[in-house]
């Protein structure tokens, strides 16, 4: 677990959206908008060139780029001559940045074409070399082809249509848990993304909203004024984890419970002996107050102080100072040195370490369970898994003891 003390300012969360989309959807998009006629105009030493689409193109995402191969059939002319349709791939590869402005940018290169053209062959008089003039259309094919695929790669993502809903909805308070009426309020402060993958046919982004976070048990908490959507900062990664303050509860009632097994009628001492025969707990003075009463060679009520105690080199909190009150000292000082030596205290302080433990695991386990699946807004669900808390100092009160705690954990939101 974390040494972060839960007193300190709580560092800011990451709800990390997980943007994707894959390249067999990508190429149904562009297919359907590219025409027939890719170019028709001057194909070098006199000629005339027809391009046409001869085929679906296919898309391929791999290494971060964007690989685009597109089946062509080529018509060369000259004169009265004409050429039999020869065919080949035009192969082109897209590198994808996003804006600031949420609109993804894209560049298109020609990187060549499939390796099955002749080297050459006859046109009437002309003796042609058809790999070369291919490379002479690439550019004006390209030119066409640039605007067809950026508006489609941001038709296929609409980042900017997935990011505002949620945008939007995280600045109203959202149920984790009707049983306890615990709501998770945030206050989104800025977006940041990692830089775009595109591997195994699969384009990618990582997106993170920033915020504060704190769970509140109670009526729902007003929603914080909304603002628009921020200009996305681009980084080249970001600390996915959050941090959610909640303040946790331990009621003493829960701590009878566990010391029960081990004080309601258990003896202590050796020659001489005492029986716990009831006992209750309450706040005094920023300590727990454990008033036993007791049967056998002491006979009457003893009251033993344990003051809980923030370690932040191990983020534990214990009980210390464990010792009989001898405020009072009256029966405590008659009574002798056989009861200060007795286990008493020691078993006190050992089962109020553990059940603190158990509480806090209870707490984490509850956290988890309230976030492993959160409605954020229409279709979009908040998944998190809590893996630790931090703990701060526990103020003790009448029947409980409050304790400022930080669950930890990462969180994600899938749009696809």
């Amino acid at each position: 677990m974390s040494s972060i003390s839960a007193a300190a300012a709580v560092t800011k969360s990451s709800i990390n959206v997980n943007v994707e989309s894959s390249a067999a959807d990508l190429a149904a998009i562009i297919n359907k908008s590219l025409p027939k006629e890719l170019y028709k105009g001057q194909g070098g030493l006199g000629t005339s060139v027809t391009v046409l689409r001869s085929g679906p193109i296919t898309v391929l995402a791999a290494d971060n780029f964007v690989y685009l191969n597109l089946p062509v059939q080529l018509t060369f002319g000259y004169a009265l001559y004409e050429s039999y349709p020869l065919k080949a791939g035009l192969r082109f590869r897209v590198r994808t940045s996003v804006t600031p402005e949420w609109r993804l940018k894209t560049e298109l290169y020609y990187t060549g074409l499939t390796d099955n053209l002749a080297d050459t062959f006859k046109l009437g008089p002309l003796s042609l070399q058809p790999k070369t003039m291919v490379e002479n259309i690439s550019q004006p094919v390209q030119k066409m082809l640039a605007p067809i695929i950026d508006a489609k790669i941001n038709d296929s993502i609409q980042l900017r249509a997935k990011i505002a809903p949620l945008w939007q909805s995280a600045f109203s308070p959202i149920l984790v848990s009707k049983e306890f009426s615990a709501w998770l309020q945030l206050t989104p402060e800025k977006i940041v993304m990692s830089p775009l993958l595109a591997t195994n046919n699969r384009i990618r982004m990582s997106i993170g909203v920033i915020t504060g976070a704190t769970v509140t048990v109670g009526p729902k908490p007003a929603a914080a004024p909304a603002r628009g959507l921020p200009p996305v900062q681009l980084l080249q990664s970001f600390d996915k984890r959050f941090n959610i303050q909640l303040a946790t509860d331990i009621f003493f009632a829960d701590l009878v419970t566990a010391l029960n097994p081990v004080l309601l009628d258990k003896t202590f001492g050796e020659e001489k002996k005492l029986t716990v025969k009831s006992f209750n707990l309450k706040g005094e003075d920023g300590r727990l107050a454990i008033a036993l009463t007791a049967a056998g060679d002491f006979d009457g009520e003893i009251t033993v102080l344990a003051k809980p105690v923030y370690n932040p080199k191990n983020n534990s909190l214990t009980f210390e100072d464990v010792d009989f009150d001898t405020r009072n000292a009256g029966l405590v000082i008659s009574a002798g040195s056989w009861l200060f030596s007795s286990t008493i205290r020691s078993t006190i302080k050992a089962r109020l370490d553990d059940a603190i433990k158990e509480q806090m695991e209870a707490a984490r386990l509850k956290a988890s369970s309230a976030l492993s699946s959160v409605k954020v807004a229409e279709s979009l669900n908040l998944t998190a898994a809590v893996t630790a808390l931090s703990l701060g100092e526990a103020t003790v009160l009448n029947d409980r003891m409050s304790i400022n705690v930080i669950a930890q954990g990462e969180t994600s939101i899938n749009l696809k």
